[in-house]
Parts: structure tokens; C-alpha cells; sequence
């Protein structure tokens, strides 16, 4: 029985440290989150649905500011002008640890820039065009690579740009395989060519295709993931073959170096709160964001992002490409 209570009082002690930490900073003014895309585009569409949420939570209207360019070069270095305050945070992806690398930024990005939380990890997969398919006969990943094997140079892939993290993902999904590779300047460019049958496969994420692949012209092959993907639980996954291929996009709240540690707590405080909503559970879903684990903050965020800034060292240097080191 002391021994119970003993339990229960340092319980209450840890809750009630939490509670303080939290209360250490209230939010007094207007929030802004920088995004360094333009609107309408995958991170800008996971960030607003958040800043809404953040709002009710914090009690402070949450704005997202688009500032797009370059890539997210142009983001990145609007918000490090800004001042370390508490009220500007940044979303980021791991394309911006790719800039970093290439000796993109004026500043030291790794060095310059706090993971606060991470939102969603989604799962790159690589879909066929099924007119590109028919033509050629294959009807799976591992067929086609069947396929590939006899018929070097004869299928083609597209990327949105070879020395960012799709086609990272992209050249651990291919190893040895000798395929055509076709970079694209857009989203929309790369799309239709694949439907039409003018590019064998694509890598990108479910959650940008979905409706090709509802309208049946593009047909999901493989997945970079540990597991099958519970909305297409027919698709192969690279787990399964045996393919160390597990990229895929995260987008995750940043905070500028020298930003009080107070406000940061508050707002992996309130990021925790907001998660929980029944709109943002939908909102993962819609977006196939819920097929793998999303929300981290502290020691988990900072590991992820420091392994991948050793990945994607090691993925441009073989590239050719590499600016930078840490």
C-alpha cells in the first residue's frame, strides 16, 4: 500500500512539474508560422489545418506566412531574420537539410534551427503508369524489376529533382537497377506524363496522388516502408523484399536559434493538445498520414533530424553534390 502511494505522489509531482513548465509562457500576441512553399501545396496544406487548431489552443490568432522561393531557400532565410521571440516558428522538411548541404543557405541551417515537433511522416511510394504497364507486361514492383533486369534502360522513372529526397529514396528503392531517370520541374508536369504513358513510374507520396490512383491510370507498385500500407494492402513494400528503402517526407514546426526554451515548451505543449483533435485524426487519415507514427518532439525529432543530415551527407556525396559537412 506505501508502496502505491509512493507511485501516485511522484506521478503527481511529474504532472504537476509538466503543468508548470506549461504555464511559464503565454502566448500575449499574434503567432506566425512561416511556410517556405507557396499555398495549395503539401506542406502548406499541413500546416494550416495545425495553425487553426494551434489558435484554439493557444488562445492567439496562429497565421501562416508563405514566403516560397528557391526551393525553401528564400523561407528559411526570411524567418532567420526575424527575431528570436517566440512568435515566428517555420515549418520544415527535410528538403532543407538538402539546401543545407549544398551550401544553399547563408547560414548554418543544423546549427541555426531548433526541431520543435514533428507533424506527419508520410511514405514515398513508387506508382505505375497502367498504360505503361500493359504495354510492357508487368503488373507488380517485383515484375518489373524482372522486367528491368532484361530490358536495361527501357523503363523510365520521374522525380521532382534528383538531389532532393525523393530521388534519395528513389536510388535505395532501385538499387542495381539500371533505369531511365527523368527529373521534372513540377508536380503537375510529372503527373501527367505518367498517366499518359510517357514515364514508366514516379516516386512521390500517396497523399499527392491519391486521385490518379482512385481513377485507376496510376497503379501504386512498391512502398518505402517497413509494412504494407493499410490503404493499399496489395502493394508490396520494401520491407518485405528485403530493400533498405524507408524515406519519406516529414514536416515538422522549427524554431530559430536563440528562441526562449520556454516558448518552445509551450508550443510542443500545444501541438500535443492539438493533435488529439478528432479534425486532425481525419485530416492524417484523408492524407495516408496516419500509416506511420507522426508526432514527436524532444530527443525523437532531434534524432531523426540529425540521422537524416548524415543520410543525406552520405546520399550527395556519392552524387557529387555535397557543399557541406557537419
Amino acid at each position: 500500500m506505501k508502496k502505491l502511494v509512493s507511485i501516485l505522489v511522484v506521478a503527481l509531482l511529474l504532472v504537476g512539474a509538466f503543468s508548470v513548465a506549461s504555464a511559464e509562457w503565454k502566448f500575449e500576441r499574434k503567432v506566425d508560422i512561416v511556410c517556405p512553399w507557396g499555398v495549395g501545396g503539401g506542406a502548406d496544406s499541413t500546416i494550416r489545418p495545425m495553425a487553426n487548431l494551434l489558435k484554439d489552443v493557444i488562445g492567439q490568432q496562429v497565421d501562416v506566412v508563405n514566403v516560397e522561393g528557391a526551393g525553401g531557400v528564400t523561407g528559411v532565410e526570411f524567418t532567420y531574420k526575424q527575431p528570436a521571440d517566440g512568435y515566428t516558428f517555420m515549418l520544415g522538411t527535410q528538403s532543407l537539410i538538402m539546401q543545407d548541404l549544398q551550401g544553399n543557405l547563408s547560414m548554418n541551417y543544423k546549427d541555426e534551427f531548433i526541431p520543435v515537433a514533428k507533424l506527419v511522416h508520410s511514405i514515398n511510394i513508387i506508382a505505375g503508369s497502367r498504360k505503361a504497364m500493359e504495354a510492357k507486361g508487368y503488373d507488380s514492383f517485383s515484375s518489373m524489376v524482372e522486367y528491368v533486369k532484361a530490358n536495361p534502360f527501357e523503363v523510365s522513372v520521374g522525380m521532382l529533382s534528383a538531389t532532393g529526397a525523393d530521388g534519395a529514396s528513389l536510388k535505395q528503392a532501385l538499387a542495381g537497377l539500371d533505369v531511365l531517370e527523368i527529373s521534372y520541374a513540377s508536380g503537375s508536369e510529372m503527373n501527367s506524363a505518367l498517366m499518359g504513358g510517357h514515364i514508366d513510374m514516379m516516386i512521390t507520396g500517396t497523399d499527392e496522388i491519391q486521385g490518379l490512383i482512385d481513377s485507376g491510370d496510376v497503379v501504386p507498385l512498391v512502398a518505402c516502408s517497413e509494412n504494407r500500407m493499410k490503404i493499399y494492402p496489395d502493394m508490396e513494400c520494401t520491407g518485405e523484399l528485403g530493400i533498405n528503402s524507408y524515406i519519406g517526407t516529414w514536416r515538422g514546426i522549427f524554431a530559430k536559434k536563440g528562441t526562449p526554451q520556454e516558448a518552445i515548451d509551450a508550443m510542443v505543449a500545444a501541438v500535443a493538445q492539438a493533435v488529439e483533435a478528432e479534425s486532425w485524426k481525419e485530416f492524417l487519415a484523408q492524407g495516408a498520414y496516419d500509416e506511420r507514427p507522426g508526432f514527436q518532439t524532444g530527443e525523437e525529432f532531434q534524432s531523426l533530424f540529425d540521422s537524416e543530415y548524415e543520410l543525406f551527407t552520405e546520399y550527395l556525396r556519392e552524387e557529387g553534390v555535397l557543399a557541406k559537412e557537419y
